[in-house]
C-alpha cells in the first residue's frame, strides 16, 4: 500500500471512529477519549523522558488516565480530584531514585494538561444542552480543526514563501495559516447560518478563530517536543499518520480555549 493510500484509509478511519463515537453516546465517546489518554500519556512521557522504556512512564500514564476517568464519572467532585492529582508527582519525586523532580514533574504535568485536560474538557462541551450545541458542536469543532490543517497544507503549497515558525517547524507558512483561517471562518458561518443555528454566526466565526490560532499553536507545541526529543514521529499507532499526538495536537492546546470561549459565552 502506498504512502498516500495509507494515509488516506487510516485518515478515513480514525474520523469514523471520532464522530461515529460522538453520534453513538456519550459513554461511547469517553472510551474513545479514555483510549486517546492512555496513548497520548505514554507517547508524552517517551517525549520529555526521551527514553523508549522508563520506569516512570507507567506513572504517568496511570495519573493521566484517573484524571481524565475520575473527573468524568465524579463529575460533581472534580475540582477536588484535579487538585489531587496534581499534586500526585511531588510525590512520585520524592519516592524516586532513578529520575529528579524537573522530570517527573515536567512529564506527569505535561500529560495531565496537555492530553488528559482537553479530553476531560470536551466530555463537558458533550454534556452542554442541546440548545448549546452539546455533541453536535464537538463535532463542528473537530471538523474546523480538521479543516485548517487540510486547507493550511494546500494554500501553502501553492503559494507559501514566507515561514511562519521557521526554527520549528519549517515547513508551516504564513499564507497557509492564513488560507486556513480563512476557509475554518468560512466553513464555520455557512455550517452555523445555514444549518445547525446553534449560536450567532459572529459568535461561531470567532470560536472558528480561537480554533485556528491556538489549533496552529498546539501543533506548533508538539513539534517543538519531537524536535527536542529528535524524533519524527510521537508513535506509530495511526500507520500512515504518527502517534495520537500527531492526530490530536491541534486539538489538545484548541479544545482548553474554545471551553474557555462557550463559558465567557
Amino acid at each position: 500500500m502506498s504512502e498516500l493510500a495509507k494515509r488516506t484509509v487510516f485518515g478515513s478511519l480514525f474520523v469514523i471512529i471520532v464522530i461515529g463515537s460522538i453520534l453513538l453516546d456519550f459513554w461511547a465517546f469517553f472510551a474513545v477519549m479514555l483510549l486517546t489518554v492512555i496513548i497520548g500519556s505514554n507517547e508524552v512521557a517517551k517525549l520529555m523522558l526521551k527514553e523508549e522504556k522508563s520506569s516512570l512512564t507507567p506513572w504517568i500514564m496511570v495519573l493521566s488516565t484517573l484524571f481524565y476517568a475520575l473527573n468524568v464519572v465524579f463529575f460533581s467532585s472534580e475540582h477536588i480530584i484535579q487538585m489531587l492529582l496534581m499534586l500526585t508527582p511531588l510525590l512520585i519525586a520524592l519516592f524516586s531514585k532513578n529520575h529528579s523532580f524537573e522530570k517527573v514533574a515536567v512529564s506527569c504535568w505535561t500529560a495531565m494538561l496537555f492530553v488528559a485536560l482537553p479530553c476531560l474538557l470536551m466530555m463537558d462541551i458533550y454534556r452542554m444542552p442541546v440548545m448549546l450545541g452539546g455533541k453536535y458542536l464537538l463535532i463542528v469543532l473537530f471538523c474546523l480543526i480538521w479543516i485548517n490543517d487540510v486547507f493550511a497544507y494546500l494554500t501553502g503549497m501553492a503559494i507559501g514563501k514566507h515561514k511562519l515558525f521557521e526554527r520549528i517547524s519549517p515547513k508551516k507558512t504564513v499564507e497557509g495559516s492564513m488560507g486556513g483561517l480563512v476557509m475554518t471562518i468560512l466553513t464555520a458561518f455557512l455550517v452555523n447560518h445555514f444549518w445547525l443555528h446553534i449560536m450567532g454566526d459572529w459568535k461561531m466565526m470567532g470560536m472558528a478563530m480561537v480554533v485556528v490560532v491556538f489549533g496552529s499553536l498546539g501543533d506548533l507545541c508538539e513539534s517543538m517536543m519531537k524536535r527536542q526529543a529528535g524524533v519524527k514521529d510521537s508513535g506509530n499507532v495511526i500507520p500512515g499518520h504518527g502517534g495520537i499526538l500527531d492526530r490530536f495536537d491541534a486539538t489538545f492546546l484548541a479544545v482548553p480555549f474554545v471551553w474557555c470561549y462557550l463559558m465567557l459565552l
